[in-house]
């Protein structure tokens, strides 16, 4: 049976607003502001995510680490998609994958 892999790949600006929209909608607290500088996984918990934000603007303020589960970033770019336009088959087995520039939106059927 054939199968389809699709991958969405998302720069760390689209990230910020997919997270900070998302944020709003389940009316948690929002994200700092700034800019995303980089994205890990816990090394022991991969269903955990780690988002650093710096406020390039504020030259006093310092970096601060946000945790994020996994699969609320994966809602968070779902809803994104879903706002861009871009289709996302309901039956597909969806996946974030982190880069080292960029997140990675995978659906698999």
């Amino acid at each position: 049976m054939p199968r389809e892999d699709r991958r969405i790949i998302f720069d760390y600006e689209e990230v910020y607003k997919a997270l900070y929209a998302f944020c709003v909608q389940k009316e948690r607290k929002k994200p700092p502001a700034g800019a995303i500088t980089t994205l890990a996984a816990d090394t022991n918990d991969e269903s955990r995510i780690f988002v650093r934000y710096e406020n390039r603007l504020d030259a006093e303020s310092r970096p601060v680490m946000v945790e994020y589960s996994r699969d609320f970033l994966a809602a968070a770019l779902m809803v994104y998609c879903r706002g861009c336009g871009i289709p996302l088959p309901k039956k597909a087995r969806k996946s974030v994958m982190i880069g080292e520039t960029d997140v990675i939106l995978r659906a698999e059927m």
